[in-house]
């Protein structure tokens, strides 16, 4: 089984928080934790590294996948789904 990292960047805002909220319970719907490793970025650095401006952004192996918004879990389980293809 493939394991993936999900990054949540942002510096700590609701919308930052909310993002990792729906980031777990996607991965609870999803139902393969142990497959899945999650990490909140703060660092402004990091963001500029990985062409983020505006946050909360997500990024699954590397790849920025989404910026600006807060996605809900289902539509955050579409996109493992996808990283997992």
């Amino acid at each position: 089984m493939k394991r993936i990292t999900i990054e949540v960047l942002g510096p700590g805002c609701k919308n930052c928080d909310d993002l990792y909220d729906n980031v777990l319970k996607a991965i609870e719907k999803f139902g393969r934790q142990d497959t899945i490793k999650v990490e909140k970025q703060k660092e402004i650095d990091y963001f500029i590294k990985m062409g983020v401006f505006s946050t909360p952004a997500l990024v699954i192996d590397g790849k920025v996948v989404s910026t600006s918004r807060v996605l809900s879990p289902d539509q955050i389980v579409a996109l493992i789904k996808e990283g997992m293809a």
